[in-house]
């Protein structure tokens, strides 16, 4: 292919009349990127959609995941009063023993 390539270059032709030559030897594999046109516009558009898809997704399950934990989280329901009233008896009588 670079034998041909410059074969071509040396002959004077053009970049578009090079491009278009390869292409129809080889097809569209030679294109480093695939064409924005016709089926080929899906290879350009997929990656960007299933990433937005992947992201909906994601925040979708992390506000459910995070509202299941919030309404079945231990002690949410618990009074504390009564804890810290004993915690703070206790640091009443706490002697600290150096």
């Amino acid at each position: 292919m670079l034998a041909e390539l410059a074969g071509e270059i040396d002959q004077g032709k053009s970049d578009e009349s090079i491009v278009s030559y390869f292409v129809q030897k080889y097809g569209m594999t030679v294109l480093s990127a695939p064409p924005t046109s016709g089926f080929n516009l899906t290879a350009w558009v997929m990656p960007f959609a299933a990433l937005a898809i992947g992201a909906i997704l994601v925040v979708y399950f992390a506000r459910r995941f995070r509202a299941r934990w919030a309404a079945a989280a231990p002690g949410a329901d618990v009074d504390t009063a009564k804890y810290q009233r004993q915690v703070e008896e206790e640091l009443k009588n706490y002697t600290p023993e150096d």
